[in-house]
């Protein structure tokens, strides 16, 4: 090895020692790798426990859309996700529904985060909120107003009602252009959204089918797209069951639902663990991408 070959090899190492020393990465080491690595574009794992190789950056503006929140490096995607976000706020603009704000994607390499997410962890994933700020539909947000205007709730999660004053007529059509797309997989949002959706569309609900009512969400909704056809390492996400509006739906008007919503729900003692639960093993690709080389910009 020459002279100059071996002073890289250190330098390398160096940085490597000085990267897992640190405290950020020592913490959460996903959250600590700024850039996408170099491989090619593949969704690794499931949604809840996997990484992304070769990631595309979201651009901050296009036709339909603008980013928000983007000081949490939290907007990079497989491409595929990327190709849909963009056709699916073209169609949003089109279709003359205003401009939709994306939030919450995945890291530069996915995987899990610190705080805020169980899922978001292979580039399938993207929150994108119900409510639409004014000075987006005229020009590009500045990076101070990106991080700070504030997102308008559809329904109280501590009344568990909708807040009707807030309601946008517009946010049926815009979800059905999402759900009718066949890359979609899920749509997850707050349960009297999804009930106020189902009494909007009637008889005429199929396409409500793959919006699910989950916590939280009351004020964004939040795409899940299935696997690329291409990336064998992805798993899936199981086909929705049963009837668009009836069935689950049930369930988060139920007395046991708000038992538990109110901390009245009767809870039985727990045995004791003989072991504590193991955390499941990511899959082994996936520290390949973690210490993969950056992609050059």
């Amino acid at each position: 090895m020459s002279p100059i070959a071996q002073l890289l090899s250190q330098l390398l190492a160096t940085t490597l020692i000085v990267a897992v020393s640190h405290p950020a990465f020592a913490k959460n080491p996903w959250e600590a790798v700024k850039k996408p690595s170099n491989q090619l574009p593949a969704s690794i794992g499931g949604y809840s426990n996997g990484c992304l190789s070769g990631a595309e950056e979201m651009p901050l503006r296009g036709e339909g859309f603008q980013l928000v929140r983007t000081g949490r490096d939290r907007h990079y995607g497989n491409p595929y996700l990327v190709e849909f976000l963009k056709d699916f706020s073209n169609a949003v603009e089109e279709n003359q529904l205003g401009r939709l704000q994306i939030g919450d994607m995945s890291m530069a390499r996915g995987g899990p985060f610190s705080s805020g997410h169980r899922s978001h962890q292979m580039g399938l994933d993207a929150d994108i909120w119900f409510s639409q700020d004014e000075r987006a539909a005229e020009r590009p947000l500045s990076s101070w107003e990106r991080d700070n205007i504030s997102a308008i709730p559809m329904a109280d999660e501590r009344k568990h009602i909708l807040l009707e004053k807030n309601w946008d007529p517009r946010i049926p059509n815009i979800l059905r252009i999402a759900s009718e797309d066949p890359r979609v997989a899920r749509i997850f949002v707050h349960p009297t959204v999804k009930r106020k959706m189902c009494d909007i569309a009637g008889s005429d609900n199929e396409w409500l089918r793959k919006v699910r009512p989950w916590w939280g969400h009351n004020y964004h909704f939040h795409v899940r797209l299935n696997c690329p056809p291409e990336d064998k390492n992805c798993k899936p996400q199981a086909p929705p069951r049963g009837k668009p509006c009836e069935g689950g739906l049930d369930w988060w008007f139920s007395d046991e639902f708000y038992a538990i919503l109110n901390g009245t729900a009767p809870t039985k003692p727990k045995p004791k663990p003989e072991k504590p639960p193991k955390k499941p093993e990511m899959p082994t690709q996936c520290a390949q991408v973690l210490t993969a080389p950056a992609a050059k910009p």
